[in-house]
């Protein structure tokens, strides 16, 4: 059998009740110090309308452009090899390269324009032979032509507001003819005939008004419309207006005129009329046209001139142009008119965007011996080969 269980444990003896521990006395209380009087001064209150914060002026780096150009060129005139030549005969009917067989300088010019909306500020400044013959400098006899300093343009511009005008002041380069002063923005170094009988530049005042991006008219009042006439010689001003077109983004119209009298001072003069027209077209990126149309009459004296120009960009190092001219000049009543044509092919080699290389050959020709060449009399054509090196920024 298993054993027996074992007898049950004696219960734990009854434990004394102890009573609970007083209560602690009362913290005492402490009357607090009444605040210190502290003036409280009410802020005043925000105006309705809070003036708008001043924005910092534009950074100099963000508004001026600076424009930079070195022309120089070597040219010979083929005539000047003909018997009884000199090599360094000069060509004749040319507007800026008129020096043969001689390394030229011709322009270096720095350009500085500053534009802090709604006023911009422009100089262009240049020296070298062309600036010699911009200012209406002749050469010496048996002297060649001195280079010299030029102010091309010097002008400000005000963006009249809630408007479309803009109004300059000061110098400021002609708006007529498809060439400008600057080789590098020509298709060919030579320029044109017609170049030469527009004005290069004017002292004036002109106003523009851009319609939209497919019209604009101009309104010009200037000294005169023979540049080196600053300050004016007489009383008499010109006045022109200049109408552009655009309509096709391929294509633009620009027909530009200018009227006034021109003469010495003290004398009326003779009204001077010019009538120029460019017409532009792009065939395509690499391949553009333009056509140049000029009319000048001044008292008995008048010039009527066309000039066609072509540009194709065959390569990214390689550009070709060619250019053919017409001009029929009569100086007089009762004296016969001279005709004169011209062609021109060249070459533009760009490389690294600032920097061109360029080959020209050119003939021209007129119906009298107005060219210098074989002895006596000169010669009915000229010929002359060019080559320049353009830089720019």
């Amino acid at each position: 059998m298993p054993p027996a269980a074992p007898p049950p444990a004696a219960p734990p003896p009854a434990m004394e009740a102890v009573p609970p521990p007083p209560p602690p006395p009362p913290a005492p209380v402490v009357e607090a110090a009444p605040p210190s009087a502290v003036p409280v001064v009410a802020a005043p209150p925000a105006p309705a309308n809070p003036p708008a914060a001043t924005p910092a002026p534009p950074a100099w780096n963000t508004v001026m452009k600076e424009e930079l150009l070195v022309d120089t060129y070597y040219m010979i005139n083929f005539n000047g090899f003909k018997s009884g030549q000199n090599s360094l005969l000069a060509p004749g009917g040319r507007v800026f390269d008129t020096q043969s067989n001689s390394f030229t300088m011709n322009y270096a010019k720095i350009g500085l324009e500053v534009d802090s909306d709604p006023v911009t500020v422009r100089a262009d400044l240049g020296y070298g032979y062309l600036a010699s013959i911009v200012s209406g400098a002749t050469a010496s006899p048996g002297m060649p032509l001195a280079a010299s300093f030029l102010v091309q343009q010097a002008f400000a511009s005000l963006k009249i507001p809630m408007t479309p005008l803009t109004l300059d002041m000061g110098r400021f380069v002609t708006g007529a003819g498809s060439e400008v002063i600057e080789a590098n923005k020509n298709w060919l170094y030579s320029r044109s005939f017609l170049f030469g009988i527009i004005p290069f530049y004017h002292t004036g005042a002109r106003l523009t008004a851009k319609v939209n991006d497919q019209f604009s008219a101009q309104l010009t009042v200037a000294n005169s419309q023979n540049s080196p006439a600053d300050p004016d010689v007489n009383a008499n001003k010109v006045v022109g207006l200049q109408l552009s077109f655009a309509p096709l983004p391929t294509t633009s119209i620009i027909a530009t005129g200018y009227v006034g009298k021109e003469g010495p001072q003290g004398a009326e003069g003779d009204e001077k009329l010019t009538l120029d027209l460019v017409a532009s077209h792009n065939v395509s990126d690499a391949f553009g046209l333009n056509l140049n149309f000029d009319y000048v009459k001044l008292g008995d004296f008048h010039v009527t001139g066309a000039a066609l120009m072509a540009r194709f960009v065959a390569s990214e190092h390689l550009a070709l142009a060619a250019r053919g001219e017409f001009l029929n000049s009569k100086a007089m009543a009762g004296v016969d008119s001279v005709n004169y044509e011209e062609g021109t092919i060249g070459a533009a080699f760009p490389f690294a965007g600032h920097f061109e290389a360029r080959l020209e050959v050119r003939g021209d020709f007129a119906g009298q011996p107005v060219y210098p060449g074989t002895l006596p009399g000169g010669s009915k054509n000229q010929f002359t080969g060019t080559v320049a090196f353009l830089g720019f920024m």
